[in-house]
């Protein structure tokens, strides 16, 4: 067999798997992790040899005089990927290239684990990549032309709650019905299959897909808005008129991808200067413009995204950030969190429930939910899914590499085809 292997490009992290011995083999893609977060730090001293994971990240909290960006698989599907963005005065790049270079650092990492080129690679993808079908078009055909730039002469595309599926059809029984739900950073997909078999091997039989445009960066996104940037002049009066001062710039400073797109510019520094004038609150506005003049959007965010990874097993964290109001300490709860979330959540079931009865099945016959990607580990939601489909069985194993896993065991078939 050829040297095959599965690839998992996700919106917050990265996993590649391959085929050892006739084993199955995540790849170590850094410093000894299985799965680096796709991020990524342009270092102006060195632009040429950017940084990658937590490796970026790390080096831009610890002040590195760079670019960083985060989460930009959300790119795929719109305008801006062909637009790019300025790196520094007199250096723009586009996202083209920025994704390119990104997976080459993932496949470099993988030839180098198994010490040979690699000559298939099943590649997941999202059930739907952007919110219609044009931009979703748009998307899978600017992701090609980056595979294709990264190096990778031979391959196709598995949507992601599929791959899982292929992952966990052996844990199933004959002729069952089985709801994967893989909730990712980007994206929320669900897939009902039918568990079939033929010469003993268990089989797929896809009964419906269905997708949104929502997940773990969405989640972060509103919990900053609501719980913590009115402390940044988030919702705050114009002293004159009585009116909120506009939200537009605090939405951007709460989306990983706004921030690397649209935040950081002299048109928005100006706008919040102007907002400090009328500002009711005005002390902390000036807040607000010295985290987006120090380029700390995204280190704010990042620290409130572990607070909300805290609260999946805790009821209360204590936060406390520099950034927010040195002087007070916050007790953030997980009441705090699933009420500010709310609304995207019950966006979620109802996608659900669509894909089940775009399968001509009831939620009642649904025997397994198969729980896959870190959105999966969100008690509210994952509270939700269960009750929604009360009699099904949880299958949640291996729940952050079970999709690259099984997108290795499609590459497998296709060879063996």
């Amino acid at each position: 067999m050829n040297n095959i292997c599965g690839l998992d490009f996700g919106t917050s992290n990265t996993l590649c798997a391959v085929l050892q011995e006739n084993m199955a083999r995540l790849v170590p893609l850094e410093e000894g992790n299985y799965s680096i977060p796709s991020s990524v730090f342009y270092q102006f001293e060195d632009i040429g040899n950017p940084l990658y994971g937590q490796l970026a990240t790390q080096t831009y909290i610890n002040g590195g005089y760079g670019r960083y960006m985060k989460s930009f698989k959300r790119i795929l599907g719109t305008s801006i990927f062909d637009e790019g963005t300025l790196l520094k005065p007199g250096m723009r790049l586009k996202f083209h290239d920025i994704l390119v270079d990104y997976l080459k650092n993932v496949k470099n990492k993988t030839e180098s684990f198994i010490q040979d080129d690699v000559d298939y690679v099943v590649v997941g993808k999202p059930v739907r990549l952007a919110e219609n079908d044009l931009n979703s078009s748009l998307g899978i055909s600017q992701l090609k032309s980056v595979l294709k730039n990264v190096g990778y002469k031979d391959y196709s595309f598995l949507d992601e709650p599929i791959a899982a599926a292929f992952y966990h059809r052996n844990k199933m029984k004959r002729n069952s019905l089985a709801l994967v739900a893989d909730l990712g950073g980007g994206t929320c997909d669900f897939t009902v299959v039918q568990i079939t078999e033929d010469n003993s091997k268990k089989k797929l039989n896809i009964l419906s897909t269905s997708g949104i445009s929502i997940g773990g960066t969405d989640i972060d996104s509103e919990f900053a808005l609501n719980i913590f940037y009115p402390e940044l002049g988030y919702k705050t009066k114009d002293r004159f008129k009585g009116l909120l001062l506009p939200d537009n710039v605090y939405r951007d400073a709460s989306d990983w991808n706004k921030i690397t797109t649209s935040l950081y510019t002299p048109k928005v520094m100006m706008r919040i200067k102007k907002m400090i004038g009328l500002a009711l609150e005005k002390d902390k506005v000036i807040r607000f413009k010295d985290i987006v003049e120090k380029k700390l959007a995204h280190s704010l965010l990042g620290e409130i995204e572990n607070t909300k990874i805290d609260l999946s097993f805790k009821e209360e964290v204590n936060f406390h950030s520099s950034l927010l109001n040195n002087e007070k300490n916050y007790n953030i709860t997980s009441d705090s969190l699933n009420e500010s979330i709310d609304y995207l959540v019950k966006k979620i079931i109802q996608k659900a429930n669509e894909c089940v009865g775009l399968s001509g099945v009831g939620s009642e016959k649904i025997e397994y939910l198969i729980l896959t990607g870190g959105t999966s580990k969100l008690p509210f939601l994952r509270q939700l899914l269960c009750v929604t489909f009360s009699n099904a069985v949880i299958i949640d194993s291996n729940s952050m590499d079970s999709v690259c896993l099984g997108l290795l065991e499609k590459a497998k078939v296709d060879r063996n085809d």
